[in-house]
């Protein structure tokens, strides 16, 4: 067994000792799992890049914590693929050091503050703004469905710093009487900490700038891709757990003298899934790959990835709680989490309209990409 086999085969075995017992906890309780974030992060699974692993590592990482907790998986990745990535890609050495290391080790909790009320997906229209005054940065605005936002100790922060859409820059805001938080009650996922984040005046010096002045936009946009990354890992993760559970039902479960597996709907059902889910699985490699190579036009491979890994994943999971019948729609079913779960890969780190929009821009510039 290799190097890498061996460290996903340990993440394996913290997810049954320690998360499965309490998975439906963190459901049933909106209950913010601190010393599981705490244990990711001393086993290296937070913040897996600043590690030396590839990008389909980060992805392994996420789809295996996604198979146990969609909950644990989207708190891991927007610690580690939003908030951490940010500061990895883009902050200095004294930044990297005060924040990226205590949080990469679980230590500090960090939020990815960028989404408004008015709306994530057009960013220029961002009304967070900051403004110089007497050598401090003052930041006042109103951020919404920030993950982890009531329980972060940092606030990894988008605003608006000049009159063009472009000119936006990035800020850690630590956690003080100026940030007001309230919990937004979510259909799933639950239990990470999603919350409306109202900064009221909030003073910073020059030293928490991440990156350049204005240069916000491209930034965002990096992490945002890297985000899709993540994201369409969860997705495989969810689909795959939603899938095994479907089978084992399928397997016990006798109507009309055999098992429902037996009938030829019931199995075409699960060969379609499994073609679909390794077909998106195999687009992930080749994607991640683009990412280890930076190749300039990754964007638009992973809008692809992450626009058919959360379309393919939530027709997997509403086929297998379909195969559940009557149980797959009972509260308190694991198939019953993960439906509410998966919804949310169609919107979070880009809508499946953004990404159609991003995919079809490129092929009126550059033609049709093929991987």
């Amino acid at each position: 067994m290799s190097e890498k086999e061996l460290f996903i085969e340990s993440l394996r075995e913290f997810l049954k000792r320690d998360v499965e017992k309490i998975g439906t906890k963190i459901d049933k309780e909106d209950y913010y799992p601190r010393d599981l974030v705490r244990k990711l992060g001393e086993l290296g699974f937070l913040i897996p890049l600043t590690n030396g692993l590839s990008h389909y590592d980060m992805m392994t990482i996420l789809e295996e914590i996604a198979k146990v907790s969609g909950s644990l998986a989207l708190i891991a990745d927007a610690q580690g693929e939003l908030a951490g990535e940010m500061i990895r890609l883009y902050a200095d050495e004294r930044q990297r050091k005060e924040f990226l290391e205590p949080m990469s080790k679980g230590e500090m909790i960090g939020s990815f503050a960028l989404t408004e009320p008015s709306g994530g997906s057009d960013i220029g229209s961002m009304k967070t703004f900051a403004e110089k005054r007497n050598g401090l940065w003052r930041i006042k605005g109103h951020k919404m469905w920030i993950t982890q936002g009531l329980y972060a100790d940092i606030f990894v922060t988008v605003t608006r710093t000049g009159s063009s859409r472009h000119d936006l820059s990035v800020f850690i805001v630590p956690r003080g009487n100026c940030v007001e938080t309230r919990k937004i009650e979510v259909m799933g996922n639950r239990g990470t900490g999603t919350a409306e984040v109202i900064f009221h005046d909030c003073e910073v010096s020059k030293d928490y700038v991440v990156g350049e002045v204005n240069n916000g936009w491209n930034m965002v946009n990096s992490v945002l891709e890297i985000g899709r990354l993540a994201i369409s890992g969860i997705a495989i993760g969810l689909a795959e757990a939603a899938l095994e559970e479907a089978l084992k039902w399928a397997r016990s479960r006798t109507a009309f003298g055999n098992s429902i597996y037996d009938f030829q709907g019931i199995r075409w059902y699960f060969a379609d899934s499994v073609a679909k889910l390794n077909a998106v699985k195999s687009m992930a490699k080749d994607v991640s790959n683009k990412f280890d190579e930076n190749s300039k036009d990754k964007g638009v491979y992973v809008a692809m990835l992450k626009l058919l890994s959360a379309i393919i994943a939530n027709e997997i999971v509403d086929i297998s709680l379909q195969v559940f019948g009557g149980m797959g729609y009972a509260k308190g079913t694991t198939i019953e989490r993960i439906y509410r779960d998966a919804r949310l890969l169609r919107i979070g780190e880009g809508t499946d309209e953004v990404q159609r929009h991003i995919i079809a821009k490129y092929i009126e510039r550059y033609g049709i990409p093929y991987i």
